[in-house]
């Protein structure tokens, strides 16, 4: 009795019918979307690529660790960051309008992506000094030399009393996290949900009034007259 014959095994689909590039983003945007809804440490390669409807070793193939992965995130959101940050400036904008509309572009871009200063975080703490320099010097320096540059003409065209561009760019780039930080306290003492759009519009308002008059160098006569 001679041998069954062997079974020809069904080669799995790679899914690389898809442009490179085509996939690649997939992936991209499904980490993006599942970081964002469940932060850093509950997001597997696997995730990825079950929410991408594509397969695993696509994963590993683009990216190859999950921290090349979540830099590839990084390098993607914050060029939409700083895209919608320059969008928004007014042209021929004085210094206090410039630095009100990069906190106002600042916070409501953060406010779709609550968990991105988290991963810069960890991604500058974890990984290679390589990778790091990345969001420092492709990011971070530029906004902030942009900042000091903003400060310097405020405080010579009186404007703004001298401070610390340093600690001032620290609170610019905090107030992205404020909201998402604050606002269960909000909803429990105002007994009202917190997370709507007319809450946050006045909470930008309001958080920037508070940036730009704990710099200036006179209180505006619109501050004084809502005293």
């Amino acid at each position: 009795m001679g041998k069954p014959p062997k079974r020809k095994r069904t080669a799995k689909s790679r899914d690389y019918h898809l442009p490179p590039g085509v996939a690649r983003q997939r992936l991209l945007q499904s980490a993006i979307r599942l970081l964002n809804e469940r932060g850093i440490g509950n997001v597997s390669l696997n995730d990825v690529a079950r929410d991408a409807k594509l397969n695993p070793a696509l994963v590993t193939y683009y990216f190859g660790t999950k921290d090349n992965l979540f830099q590839a995130v990084v390098e993607q959101v914050i060029g939409e960051w700083r895209a919608e940050v320059i969008a928004a400036m007014p042209q021929e904008a004085g210094p206090e309008e410039m630095l009100r509309s990069r906190a106002r572009a600042t916070m409501y871009f953060l406010r779709r992506y609550p968990s991105l200063t988290k991963l810069i975080i960890h991604q500058m703490i974890t990984v290679k000094s390589k990778e790091s320099r990345f969001f420092i010097e492709n990011f971070a320096r530029v906004n902030f030399e942009e900042h000091r540059e903003i400060l310097r003409n405020g405080i010579e065209a009186g404007l703004f009393r001298a401070v610390d561009p340093l600690f001032f760019f620290a609170h610019y780039v905090g107030l992205g996290d404020l909201y998402a930080t604050s606002r269960p306290m909000m909803e429990r003492l105002s007994g009202k949900p917190g997370d709507d759009d007319a809450r946050f519009r006045d909470f930008v308002e309001a958080a920037t009034d508070m940036l730009i008059n704990g710099i200036a160098a006179i209180p505006s006569k619109k501050t004084r007259a809502r005293r």
